[in-house]
């Protein structure tokens, strides 16, 4: 590749809230995502081959639509409250797996371990504070 003999567009984003296109289902505002295989965004899942892509900032229904027909904002970067189950204040400090688009585990009980985040705060057995 050769430098630049002009200037050229800048399509610049600042990273905490990005566009991404979205494969072929329904997502609710703030439910956890991932990147599918194919690179779209689905939701979250203990999922083998997927990796964590965010919250969704806003409800999106492409579940008519083909994969990357519609896009999803999706917040990267931030700190979320995130459903759980058995959750103690000795999980703040520790890294959270998904385990569908609501819900976040430790490591134990999940099996592919697609890493949401770690734990800042504990609200109760049953939510927690998540740094994404």
């Amino acid at each position: 590749m050769s430098n630049l003999t002009a200037s050229k567009a800048d399509e610049r984003q600042e990273g905490i809230l990005i566009d991404v296109k979205l494969a072929a289902v329904k997502v609710f505002k703030g439910s956890n995502l991932n990147f599918n295989a194919a690179g779209f965004a689905t939701k979250a899942g203990d999922t083998a081959s997927e990796k964590f892509a965010g919250l969704a900032m806003e409800t999106v229904d492409n579940s008519a639509g083909a994969a990357g027909d519609k896009i999803v904002r999706v917040w990267v970067e931030g700190v979320s409250s995130m459903g759980c189950t058995g959750a103690t204040q000795a999980w703040v400090g520790q890294d959270v797996y998904a385990v569908d688009d609501n819900l976040v585990a430790l490591a134990a009980t999940t099996t592919n371990d697609v890493k949401v985040g770690k734990v800042v705060g504990f609200v109760s057995a049953t939510e927690v504070r998540v740094k994404i």
